[in-house]
């Protein structure tokens, strides 16, 4: 079972914390803990998310090896199964880069690949748009593109977003932005929503602590670091299916729950605390919480999370 259109791109979708053996104390050369992945995947499965997500930016994509990538993805695929879909992490900002990776992806199996845009190059939307339509054009593959300036200064603007929802195979949008009432890309993200609906084009939350807010404004889902806890991706996934029953309340008071998971997993960049959760080390540049300004005191935070609202995560730290 994959994603092969956007009607599919709803529900809660954890981005996959890629957790690492403690096997080399410089952090650079570490082995995948693929043990410790599939006890992930099943407390996940359990808690009744719509599909896995490895190697986003929360999986370290930015730092595993390009094998670790790919053998990461297929391990996800062979031990899923097929219980839920996959969507599989494969941005780059080189268009070559991200082509060879899809290409190499798409050889695996087929399944959507989410897609950053243009780190630090930072290019023009004409530029933007030009990536993603050659990604689509020589790969094939169901595309989601990831809107996310705060990681790459790099914005998609609602007129470049609108196009690219024309193309066939670009069927979502993961838009990390403040879309709320009132902020800087409420009325961008209202627009795009409103101009895509008779597209085969769907837009997911990448803010955890406004998925009722993406709801509300027609959005479909939730790509999600927080919803790496057990514990979070139950109040997601309920949320979710308590908006679809149209029980506002009840969705709020949800949102309200997940607001201690949502600030601990942010309490540094993302995914420093949930190497913390996992007990798994961080390859380099990335720190331990502990390493980082006044890391003892949200170490202990994070560890008072997991005993009193978390204690699915208690078996990583036995």
């Amino acid at each position: 079972m994959q994603i092969t259109n956007a009607s599919q791109l709803c529900g809660v979708f954890p981005a996959l914390f890629t957790p690492l053996k403690d096997d080399d104390p410089k952090n650079l050369h570490n082995s995948i803990d693929y043990e410790k992945m599939k006890k992930m995947i099943d407390d996940l499965i359990n808690a009744g998310v719509s599909g896995i997500l490895p190697v986003g930016t929360t999986g370290q994509s930015a730092t595993v090896t390009h094998k670790q990538h790919l053998d990461i993805i297929k391990f996800t695929l062979d031990y899923v199964d097929g219980r839920v879909p996959v969507i599989a992490g494969a941005g780059s900002n080189c268009t070559r880069e991200s082509v060879e990776m899809i290409q190499e992806v798409e050889k695996i199996a087929e399944v959507p690949v989410l897609c950053v845009t243009g780190y630090y190059n930072n290019p023009s939307q004409e530029g933007i748009e030009k990536h993603f339509k050659t990604l689509s054009s020589e790969t094939g593959a169901k595309i989601i593109i990831y809107n996310v300036p705060g990681r790459t200064a790099s914005y998609v603007h609602p007129d470049t977003l609108i196009s690219l929802s024309e193309d066939k195979n670009i069927i979502g949008l993961k838009q990390a932005v403040d879309f709320r009432i009132g902020e800087k890309y409420h009325e961008d993200t209202v627009r795009v929503i409103k101009e895509t609906k008779n597209n085969d084009f769907s837009v997911l939350s990448g803010e955890d602590g406004f998925f009722i807010d993406m709801l509300e404004l027609g959005g479909t889902g939730l790509v999600s670091a927080t919803a790496n806890i057990p514990e979070a991706a139950k109040i997601f996934v309920d949320l979710y299916n308590t908006f679809q029953k149209g029980d506002a309340q009840k969705c709020d008071d949800l949102q309200d729950a997940a607001r201690d998971f949502v600030e601990a997993t942010f309490c540094r960049k993302n995914p420093i605390p949930l190497g913390t959760m996992f007990n798994s080390p961080l390859f380099q540049p990335m720190s331990s919480v502990r390493d980082t300004a006044r890391g003892d005191e949200a170490e202990a935070r994070i560890m008072k999370l997991i005993r009193e609202k978390a204690p699915s995560l208690l078996k990583y730290h036995a």
